[in-house]
């Protein structure tokens, strides 16, 4: 009996500005004209595009000997916005997407949320196209409205084709720096060692047919193992998000990726506080896209969906539902079952919501799919992680960081990702100095902390640095102001900087007296630098006797501090400090220990 293969599920992602919704749009809208061919289902967060569908989209470009070897049954495209949407498509760890279109602006290139989306899809293991949009904004470009980019691309220009090959050329190179090897879509013969580029505009409708292509072909070919399908089985899922609708309370938009789901069946998800089970009260679908009408009647009630699908889903005690949770409906009368799906549903809340007692940052996002993409970045970066929670920041948090800065500083520290502060804790932070830092992009989120680790970690350096004893080299000059009690007679630095409150010792190693105080022009000051000439009060000091004319004394390092500039500090010193204190090691391992300050 042959396997039954169901649609594969493919994500769009990119920049926020790369053209993703445009596209879809004019996918959609295209469709929709072809729908005599099979027409178009919008789900939940998705446009299910039947097999028939994709044959009119794609036009010419199939032969009828290649359609008829083509078993699957149409293409899942996920909508729902942002690369967060699709951290949420997850499975233990891994992604129910089985394939993905990264969206890049054509004349922008790779910006920020496409280096999130690229990481994203390497730590999934992902495979993808890039839809290399806008390209009717190429100079020179001449736009073919409805044609494939293969017509599109014989009507233009050298100037034109040469445009987009050097942006291709462009892309190719900062896509390598992530490992991956591209080329244009039409000069591959392998989709399993490159990655494609295939030139789009949402403007004109160019290169949607050969994106469908490249698509149904890749999924044909590369992805049937993966697709096979159970439809008598329970559903299998993933929960895309929580949302509160009108009169319906809160729902679960999930999409389905193996089984069957119907109204009545029991099901169990993963909340804040643990598993959640609860029964469907009603499965729903939006409305076809080009029925739409009524905002208040969006929705058809149906009986069952067989994967893969996005429905929405209609239960009680959903309030504390998790993003990104996975999603099982409970075969009836099967309690062992029903066990073994609460405790690999409690597993799994377990494994990504952390609680430790080890130091660390707090984590906040706000879903269990990012938080998941979020803290396994941090740890790939060896960021330590106290405690990683869904939710908007509360005073728990605060707290909880406050507590890990008495370890360390760095530790005072909260990384949020797309949740809020709640007041009461915004209060807080501010009491205790915790630094909370919000952002829609991981990757950005890291290099702020990572920034701000530097920043304290050069503060502390700074501090320690200031509290070391100063190398110093001077010279007594021909000034006796007092002869003892202290000395007070006039010196020049030769070397380094001198402070007060520093021992003396003069070449043999031998201990002079203490610096009390360093005057200059009748002021007290708190260092004297190269080339100065000032006076200098010294306990335990007899001026003439240990204090001689043109003698040389040094500052006496002690030898734990010498050591610290040796190993942390040389950097810091300057180069009269450096030959002062090298010139007292020099003096320290010849007259008192031979392997002084190592």
């Amino acid at each position: 009996m042959a396997k039954l293969i169901r649609s594969p599920i493919t994500v769009i992602l990119g920049h926020v500005d790369s053209g993703k919704t445009s596209l879809l749009d004019k996918v959609r809208g295209t469709a929709v004209q072809a729908r005599e061919a099979g027409g178009i289902t919008q789900t939940i967060g998705a446009t299910l595009f039947p097999r028939k569908t994709i044959f009119a989209l794609a036009g010419k470009l199939l032969p009828e000997d290649a359609k008829k070897k083509i078993k699957i049954p149409g293409i899942l495209i996920i909508d729902t916005p942002g690369h967060a949407a699709f951290s949420n498509l997850r499975v233990r760890g891994s992604s129910i997407a089985n394939f993905a279109i990264l969206v890049i602006d054509v004349r922008r290139g790779i910006q920020p949320q496409t280096v999130e989306s690229i990481r994203i899809l390497k730590q999934r293991k992902v495979p993808f196209f890039v839809a290399l949009n806008k390209i009717d904004r190429l100079p020179g470009w001449k736009p073919q409205y409805g044609k494939s980019f293969t017509e599109s691309f014989q009507k233009q220009s050298e100037t034109a084709k040469n445009a987009l090959q050097e942006k291709i050329y462009e892309l190719m190179g900062g896509l390598a720096k992530f490992g991956f090897d591209c080329d244009r879509f039409d000069k591959i013969k392998d989709y399993r060692k490159k990655v494609a580029i295939i030139p789009t505009s949402a403007l004109t409708g160019e290169g949607i047919p050969e994106m469908f292509l490249v698509l149904m072909g890749i999924a044909q070919q590369y992805l049937q193992d993966r697709l096979e399908l159970h439809p008598d089985a329970p559903a299998k899922g993933t929960v895309l998000e929580v949302k509160k609708e009108q009169g319906m309370g809160t729902t679960l938009d999930v999409i389905i990726y193996d089984g069957i789901i119907r109204k009545g069946d029991k099901f169990i998800t993963a909340g804040i506080n643990g598993p959640i089970i609860s029964n469907i009260k009603n499965v729903l679908l939006p409305k076809p896209l080009d029925e739409i009408r009524d905002p208040r009647n969006r929705f058809d009630a149906v009986d069952h969906v067989v994967a893969a699908a996005g429905v929405k889903i209609v239960g009680n005690n959903l309030d504390d539902a998790l993003a990104g949770a996975p999603f099982y409906v409970i075969p009836q009368n099967d309690e062992a079952m029903a066990q073994q799906l609460y405790e690999e549903v409690e597993k799994e809340i377990k494994k990504i919501l952390i609680e430790t007692d080890q130091a660390g940052i707090i984590v906040k996002a706000d879903s269990l799919g990012t938080l998941e993409a979020l803290t396994k970045f941090l740890r790939e970066n060896q960021i330590p992680i106290a405690k990683a929670r869904i939710g908007d920041i509360s005073k728990r948090d605060i707290l909880d960081a406050s507590i890990n800065k008495e370890h360390d500083e760095k530790f005072g520290a909260i990384l949020a990702f797309r949740v809020k502060t709640l007041p009461e804790a915004a209060d807080l932070a501010h009491k205790y100095k915790i630094v909370i830092f919000t952002k829609d992009i991981i990757y950005e989120l890291l290099e702020e902390y990572e920034a701000f680790v530097t920043k304290l970690e050069q503060q502390q350096a700074d501090e320690e640095f200031l509290k070391l004893v100063r190398p110093a080299k001077i010279k007594m000059l021909p000034y006796i102001f007092r002869v003892s009690n202290p000395a007070i007679v006039g010196i020049e630095v030769v070397a380094g900087t001198l402070k007060p409150r520093v021992n003396l010792i003069n070449e043999n190693n031998q201990r002079i007296g203490h610096v009390l105080q360093i005057q200059h022009q009748g002021e007290n000051i708190q260092e004297a630098r190269v080339g100065m000439q000032v006076a200098i009060s010294v306990k335990g000091a007899v001026a003439g006797r240990k204090l001689k004319e043109d003698h040389i004394y040094y500052v006496d390092v002690p030898e734990s501090h010498a050591r610290k500039y040796l190993e942390e500090f040389q950097d810091k010193l300057s180069p009269t400090e450096l030959e002062a204190l090298n010139e007292l090691i020099d003096i320290k391992r010849k007259l008192e220990k031979k392997f002084w300050a190592l």
